[in-house]
């Protein structure tokens, strides 16, 4: 986060949050983003002042995450430390900030309402947990979002090439805002080259996931597993899945491995041209809109059915269908999706190459989940009376260390919300950037201890009308952002959809940088001989 002005009548500037993530020297801070930023946003706002505009310009620290922990390791001193020196700094600079609207996102009163938010996301069933093979950091020891992996398939942080590994983590389903993404951004003209770069992450949103329930001779096993269908109407028509040799079944620590790996029968060989699309690992061949499903459902012997018929005038309609028999397919997209949300069983339009976005990491320095795991109930969300669940005090950082809240029994160890017996903390940490995913909402309204903020405030100030950031977060920062403020507003929290505007890019100062050819990891200037 950074300095955010709110301006009414109706113009809103905010910047990002401030990293703390290192001391900042001769007063000069040590991300680019904190001393430009601030300078940029004073000239911004003196514009619209001018007609004595109302004005909002507030200051905020993104204080948890990676970047902040291993500062602290590196630096011997606690993250929450560096905000009174940075405050000074900035302070010195001659910025004028609302500091009555400060707002730092390790703190318990903000936390609080980042859980309730992560709450309500899992009441709508937009919050799921499972074991995937996931992007896995050896230096910084956590997991990484697939957004966190450069084109190198290096860690954005720390430079390491990233390892897959299988472990049960926590998931947003964003991918069922990704159409509402999409078209969104056609209400925003003012993106200056981050609607194409959100606009080709997303994807073409044509196709959903399905989820299937798994039986084993005749009898379901309680697993469920979600495969992507690219014509989804087309779905009666469907004969086969395909399954990446790597899925979870096969390999992770499913109950159903053993079973899989015994009853699964390699098939004949497939042609290249079945590789699969995107970031898929499991899909559905229908071979009546698809050569490819075709040919491979020849070479196994499986039969299917034809479901869509073309009329001399070009239109279609479908056939063999069930109760969607006869409806165009423009129709029965809507109708079959519909059913799909209705059953919770899918049917979000999404592209076959973006993914939920993997929340957890084994790290202490972060929002605790509020989740409490049961023998007896299951996975219990923590009530939102018993909010903030407080990150409890260590004595120091421990530099790769996995999960090191499991080490503190009497934090992890608690009584189930709902039958009372012992049960245990989630003890993975939320991802730094669902903390700065709605603080421009809180700004609206820092010192509310009822709510994360109040709806007529809200709807006052928003949206932003400039916001000012940097580049690089356009499909991080500003997408997780643009799903968060969709969110509340289908929660009716807020009148709107999107949270900024326009966008003001700033330019980024660049230096030397060395990196290990092989590896793609960078190093340190003091890391490399010269001699």
């Amino acid at each position: 986060m950074g300095p955010v002005a709110a301006l009414h009548s109706k113009t809103v500037a905010r910047d990002s949050l401030a990293a703390i993530n290192g001391r900042s020297m001769s007063g000069v801070c040590t991300q680019v983003q904190v001393p430009l930023n601030p300078v940029l946003l004073p000239s911004s706002l003196s514009l619209y002042c001018y007609p004595k505009l109302q004005v909002i310009n507030p200051m905020g620290w993104d204080a948890f995450g990676l970047p902040a922990e291993n500062a602290a390791i590196e630096h011997g001193f606690h993250p929450a430390d560096n905000i009174q020196h940075m405050r000074e700094q900035l302070d010195v600079l001659g910025l004028s900030f609302s500091w009555d609207r400060e707002i730092i996102t390790c703190s318990p009163k903000y936390y609080k309402w980042t859980q309730y938010l992560f709450i309500k996301l899992y009441e709508a069933g937009l919050i799921y947990q499972n074991e995937a093979m996931v992007n896995w950091d050896p230096v910084d020891q956590t997991v990484l979002a697939s957004e966190q992996v450069d084109e190198n398939g290096c860690s954005w942080r720390s430079g390491a090439k990233v390892e897959k590994k299988y472990l049960k983590q926590w998931f947003i389903k964003t991918t069922a805002y990704a159409k509402a993404l999409l078209d969104g951004l056609s209400n925003l003209p003012k993106w200056y080259g981050i609607k194409e770069m959100q606009a080709n992450w997303l994807g073409d949103c044509t196709g959903c996931y399905f989820e299937f329930m798994l039986k084993i001779n005749n009898k379901p096993t309680g697993e469920t597993i979600a495969a992507y269908a690219s014509v989804p109407e087309a779905i009666y028509g469907s004969s086969h899945l395909y399954t990446l040799s790597n899925h979870r079944l096969l390999h992770g620590n499913s109950l159903l491995k053993e079973i899989f790996q015994r009853e699964f029968v390699q098939g004949k060989v497939i042609s290249a041209k079945s590789e699969f699309e995107g970031c898929l690992d499991l899909k559905i061949g229908i071979p009546c809109i698809s050569p490819d499903d075709a040919e491979v459902a020849k070479k196994m012997g499986l039969a299917f059915a034809e479901v869509i018929e073309t009329f001399p005038d070009g239109s279609q309609r479908l056939i063999n269908s069930g109760e969607f028999t006869g409806m165009t397919r423009e129709k029965a997209l809507n109708a079959i999706t519909q059913q799909a949300k209705n059953k919770n069983i899918g049917g979000f339009l999404t592209s076959n190459k973006l993914k939920d976005w993997l929340i957890s990491r084994q790290r202490y320095w972060g929002t605790p989940i509020p989740i409490i795991h049961c023998q007896n109930c299951g996975t219990v969300p923590v009530p939102y009376e018993d909010l903030p669940v407080q990150l409890p005090s260590i004595i120091s950082f421990k530099e790769k260390e996995v999960s090191p809240l499991l080490s503190i029994s009497h934090w992890v160890n608690c009584p189930c919300p709902r039958c009372k017996k012992p049960a245990k903390r989630e003890t993975d940490t939320m991802d730094t950037f669902v903390d700065s995913a709605w603080y421009y909402l809180r700004y609206t309204d820092p010192h509310n201890t009822e709510r994360p903020f109040d709806k007529d405030l809200a709807d006052y100030w928003m949206p932003v009308d400039l916001y000012i950031g940097g580049k690089e977060h356009a499909v991080l920062h500003l997408y997780f952002a643009r799903f968060f403020s969709h969110f509340c507003h289908n929660q009716n929290m807020t009148k709107h959809k999107e949270p900024f505007h326009k966008l003001l890019v700033q330019g980024l100062i660049k230096n030397q940088t060395f990196k290990l050819p092989k590896m793609g990891k960078y190093l340190k200037r003091e890391e490399i001989d010269f001699s």
